[in-house]
């Protein structure tokens, strides 16, 4: 027997994979595009041009990922802080501790690679491997049923 198709049924890992690599190849062209207009054209300092384009895009990157890649009904706060608890744990701690882990294998393997290779390659891993956990993490964060897993909904406290 089967089940009646639904209106608006959960997106498949694939499908979904795809439109998160397209939103995340858009929100890098949008964070450098607004960084460096910050920082370039305005004048603002290169810190404090970054602090405003990386929050500008991770905002837009909520939406996004919300109601095009995931199609979620999470809203609010909770998803919101959800998203960001998820953006600053893989952008923090996976991608340093894949830089930390590569710089030094590197240094082991091939001690005479240069510093200013080693590190933005590191930097490319690190970035690919964050954009898995980020990926798994926003899964999460934009669960079935429309809530946030693990964080408390309206009807729950």
């Amino acid at each position: 027997m089967s089940r009646p198709p639904t209106s608006d049924p959960a997106p498949s890992t694939s499908s979904s994979a795809r439109r998160y690599l397209v939103v995340g190849l858009f929100n890098t062209a949008l964070d450098l595009a607004l960084f460096t207009l910050l920082a370039v054209a305005v004048g603002f300092a290169p810190v404090v041009a970054n602090v405003v384009s990386t929050v500008v895009v991770m905002t837009i990157s909520f939406f996004l990922n919300r109601a095009w890649v995931f199609r979620s009904e999470s809203a609010g706060l909770k998803a919101y802080a959800a998203f960001v608890a998820v953006t600053l744990f893989s952008g923090l701690v996976v991608q340093s501790l894949v830089i930390f882990g590569l710089l030094h294998l590197a240094d082991a393997v091939v001690p005479d690679l240069s510093h200013d290779l080693a590190a933005p390659a590191a930097k490319l891993a690190a970035m690919a491997v964050g954009m898995v956990s980020n990926f798994v993490g926003y899964r999460w964060v934009f669960g079935a049923g429309g809530e946030t897993p693990g964080l408390p909904g309206p009807d729950r406290g």
